[in-house]
């Protein structure tokens, strides 16, 4: 009995069609179902090594902030999500202030608002996307 030679050929199979197939997609690459790599919540809160080893100050880290959110909308927008959650915590309410002025302006973004959320209190925002 011969043994069968084992080769080390790279499929051609895309993992993410696989996945899609493997889900239930019958035709993964004409299907509608969403299968997504961007966040349904986004965390804003600044890591303390981050702010403390680079002095970051308030303004640069409000334009951080403003920026990642800008990031997660596209990828939500890109992934096809309705909706995105952003944590911006309760503070003063500069960030909130900031980020709802930013969304009052966004194309994609159809309404959002400080919605409380058993996790994260009333320091977040519901954004919904179309």
């Amino acid at each position: 009995m011969k043994k069968k030679k084992k080769t080390n050929q790279q499929s051609d199979i895309d993992a993410n069609v696989l996945r899609m197939y493997l889900m239930g997609a019958a035709n993964p690459v004409n299907s509608n179902k969403v299968f997504s790599q961007a966040a349904d919540v986004v965390d804003l809160h600044l890591e303390k090594e981050a702010t403390t080893k680079h002095k970051i100050d308030a303004t640069e880290a409000l334009f951080l902030q403003l920026e990642q959110v800008e990031r997660s909308i596209d990828a939500a927008v890109a992934s096809r999500k309705m909706e995105i959650r952003v944590i911006h915590g309760i503070g003063k309410g500069k960030l909130k202030a900031e980020i709802h002025k930013m969304l009052a302006k966004h194309p994609q973004v159809v309404s959002f608002e400080n919605d409380h959320h058993i996790r994260y209190g009333w320091g977040s925002t519901l954004i919904k996307l179309f």
